[in-house]
């Protein structure tokens, strides 16, 4: 049976899941859904369909609510969905909300899995963890993933569960989040050491920036806030404010710059 996986990503987490998954599920293929937003309508697949994404403030980033709310389903027989998260409470909200978007599609979902990695977001309290603890959550992720393919490979009905499931988006102001998300980037600047490489713009998921006069410009449009930008500028010249001053960048190292590239494209 075909196995469909659309996936979205910012720092490679959730491609190297999609990645692991598709390596336990025979004929599987996997599409990028940043690249493909716009022609979502197209899609019409068979078989098991997965979608993989991080956990964004307890809940679905925009633009995969979005790809999953537009795309056909009609001849799929097995629905799931994996979410990639970082620090433990982050895993919640997703579940919830895909499934009701799935019923309201006349669409079950049939699995759903929760899958912890290294945390890339630095815009609240927290930092990146210590380099120290990133083989071992890299290798939890891996084999999470092979457990995941093993259900899958099954259709079986499998649902993780979270204590902060449905409290998680409400602590988190999903909704503020979802609704603000497009247009609140103009925390975002660069500093002097910007070396104009363009590389922002081109990992950017979305396509949000422009480089004007040799610099980025956040245009306050598609803005997902997944940080690519930020995390993967080879000067570290992003920031967002002051926040991000201190803090650590990080890439999922099995992901190279030029896959993230192509998933936007």
């Amino acid at each position: 049976m075909e196995n469909t996986i659309y996936y979205f990503t910012g720092t490679g987490n959730s491609l190297q899941v999609a990645k692991d998954i598709s390596l336990g599920v025979q004929t599987s293929k996997l599409v990028s859904m940043s690249a493909n937003i716009y022609n979502v309508s197209d899609f019409n697949p068979q078989g098991m369909v997965g979608f993989v994404f991080p956990v964004y403030y307890c809940g679905l980033p925009q633009l995969v609510q979005e790809f999953i709310s537009a795309i056909d389903l009609t001849n799929a027989s097995y629905v799931y969905i994996a979410c990639t998260y970082g620090k433990t409470g982050g895993n919640a909200g997703c579940l919830s909300q895909a499934k009701r978007i799935f019923k309201s599609k006349g669409k079950a979902l049939n699995a759903a899995f929760y899958v912890q990695s290294v945390d890339n977001f630095i815009l609240w309290s927290w930092d990146i963890p210590p380099l120290s603890k990133h083989g071992a959550l890299h290798e939890k992720a891996r084999k999470k993933s092979e457990c995941i393919a093993r259900i899958v490979s099954d259709t079986r009905n499998h649902y993780d569960w979270s204590i902060t499931e449905y409290i998680g988006p409400i602590l988190f102001r999903y909704d503020h989040f979802y609704n603000t998300v497009n247009s609140n980037d103009t925390a975002f600047c660069s500093t002097d050491s910007c070396i104009s490489c363009n590389l922002c713009a081109d990992v950017c998921p979305t396509d949000n920036i422009d480089m004007r006069n040799g610099q980025p410009v956040w245009k306050s449009e598609t803005c997902q806030r997944c940080l690519a930008c930020l995390h993967l500028c080879p000067s570290a010249c992003i920031q967002y404010g002051a926040i991000t001053r201190k803090r650590h960048r990080y890439k999922n190292p099995h992901i190279t710059i030029a896959e993230l590239k192509q998933s936007n494209q």
